[in-house]
């Protein structure tokens, strides 16, 4: 199960849903915008992590026979207006694609909804919820079967989590090792770096954001490296 249909499983509003805007508050932080987001864009699913912070982690489904991307960027509201200038859109594609500016403006609308562009092409979110607070590192031990989505496609693996926050995974007989630290927002950094050959980026680093859901036992992120222009995205339930 993908990303979006894990989001829509949460929620049971969308059918295929993936990540999607963001929001901030007026005095420059993510509080009360900061959560989980759905809806669309140019009428594709989309879904979002929003941090404290301001920064957003947007991914979005892509035309028939591709897979979309993830636009990670910062946001800021004032008053009923919502801006994001320097948004970064890297796209799910092989052979790899240079990244791509993307802007987002957008009126609130009733209910904590956003509704605007995303560059040329409509936008329409909805807040979904928050972050589950008190998270600790302790709950996420465990291990992961879930998928990775990334320039070369998707592709099926499992996560391994310690109580230390440390994560392992094996994709496409590549080692990738990372490690989760909890934030204030009750999100979490996450860090992960790709082995030697035959790793598509050896060596290479990637960082972003990462979210568990106590209900579902579900762990998701979205990590980017901008030296390389590139994304990846997970989702993974835990394994009882």
């Amino acid at each position: 199960m993908d990303f979006l249909q894990q989001t829509m499983r949460r929620a049971a509003l969308l059918g295929a849903a993936v990540l999607a805007s963001v929001a901030v508050s007026s005095c420059g932080g993510g509080e009360p915008y900061t959560g989980l987001w759905q809806g669309t864009v140019d009428n594709r699913a989309a879904s979002a992590i929003v941090l404290g912070d301001g920064t957003y982690y947007l991914k979005y489904a892509g035309t028939p026979g591709t897979l979309g991307g993830l636009v990670r960027g910062t946001g800021d509201f004032q008053g009923a207006k919502f801006t994001s200038t320097d948004g970064v859109d890297y796209h799910f594609a092989y052979p790899p694609q240079r990244p791509t500016p993307a802007a987002i403006s957008g009126k609130v609308t009733g209910s904590n909804g956003i509704k605007g562009t995303m560059n040329a092409a409509a936008l329409q979110l909805g807040y979904l919820k928050a972050f589950d607070p008190d998270g600790k590192l302790a709950d996420l031990a465990g291990s992961y079967p879930g998928e990775v989505t990334f320039s070369l496609g998707l592709r099926q693996t499992t996560f391994n989590v310690t109580a230390d926050g440390k994560l392992s995974t094996v994709l496409n007989g590549c080692s990738i090792t990372g490690q989760v630290v909890p934030r204030r927002d009750d999100a979490y950094d996450l860090t992960i770096q790709f082995g030697g050959l035959p790793c598509v980026f050896p060596g290479v680093v990637f960082s972003g954001a990462a979210v568990y859901s106590h209900d579902l036992q579900q762990l998701e992120a979205a990590v980017v490296n901008t030296t390389y222009g590139q994304a990846l995205t997970f989702v993974a339930t835990k394994s009882l």
